[in-house]
């Protein structure tokens, strides 16, 4: 029985039957939910072998053992089956719900474990929950800001470790002849001019500048996220570096692109033409085609 909320992409992997009993159960009792697993992006939780009754799976297929489970696009948890690590021995697999909603609970690494088919469907209904909008926004926020970082820094990288350069040695002999008023070593001189009009030099010298002038924008930028035709984004950026609760339990923006400040539609405009992970001077940093971050 395939239900129309249950999705098992890729060639040769069907769902491990107690997992099918599971995850059906579940489609059947929460319709809003979505139950997913693409084999080109979990090929690895997949058996070839039943949990239960150790029974091979069809010819050319594997059974796959994990499904993500989303609402409206929203990550709610994973369920799976597991072969059961414990000292009772008679109990050779486990069905669990993973999710961060068991964080508080008694349970270890946020997931629970259980061979019983009815108790692992109410623990499913209990901790897969719907994140807020703060909560969805600001992991989408915090974690465009962490590339936009790591952008900047690969655009410092080769001028702060001075990879183009003949030697730092020779740089700072350089350096301190200039700063006292000397006359150069010749020799050096002549090594550092040629290092320095090299074209990688360039290159490198404006990445560098570039990177430095967006960390030093007096007006600032913000993380914004394209959620379901609506831009997402926090109006006070101060959320994003204090205390998650915090952020979470905020009420974010979420409005159409029409509803942006005139500034904020020409920066996404421009980087809606850019490359993934591209960094425009005044504009802001596209880390792929629903994540941004603009300059206020």
């Amino acid at each position: 029985m395939q239900l129309s909320n249950v999705h098992v992409l890729g060639e040769g992997v069907v769902l491990e039957p107690t997992l099918e009993e599971f995850v059906n159960k579940l489609a059947l009792a929460r319709p809003e939910w979505t139950f997913t697993f693409d084999y080109a992006k979990a090929k690895y939780h997949t058996v070839s072998k039943s949990m239960q009754h150790n029974q091979l799976a069809p010819d050319d297929c594997a059974y796959v053992t994990r499904m993500d489970v989303t609402q409206n696009s929203r990550q709610l948890g994973v369920v799976s089956i597991q072969r059961n690590v414990s000292r009772d021995h008679t109990k050779k697999w486990c069905l669990t719900v993973s999710s961060d909603s068991v964080a508080h609970s008694r349970q270890r690494n946020n997931t629970t474990k259980t061979t019983n088919m009815a108790t692992a469907i109410r623990n499913a209904k209990t901790y897969l929950k719907c994140p807020s909008l703060g909560r969805v926004v600001y992991e989408h926020a915090t974690d465009t800001w962490d590339n936009y970082e790591n952008a900047l820094n690969r655009l410092e990288v080769t001028i702060d470790r001075g990879h183009n350069m003949p030697s730092v040695a020779g740089a700072q002999i350089l350096l301190n002849a200039l700063v006292r008023n000397q006359t150069p070593d010749p020799i050096l001189l002549s090594q550092f001019s040629a290092a320095m009009h090299n074209p990688k030099f360039e290159e490198a010298l404006s990445q560098y500048m570039l990177a430095k002038h967006m960390r030093t924008l007096p007006q600032g930028a913000i993380p914004i996220y394209l959620m379901e035709g609506l831009y997402a984004f926090f109006t006070d950026g101060e959320l994003l570096r204090g205390p998650r609760e915090v952020a979470e339990k905020s009420e974010p923006q979420l409005v159409p692109f029409e509803a942006l400040p005139l500034e904020w539609q020409n920066n996404l405009a421009v980087l809606q033409l850019m490359e993934n992970n591209e960094v425009v001077k005044d504009v802001g940093y596209r880390r792929d085609a629903d994540h941004f971050v603009i300059v206020r």
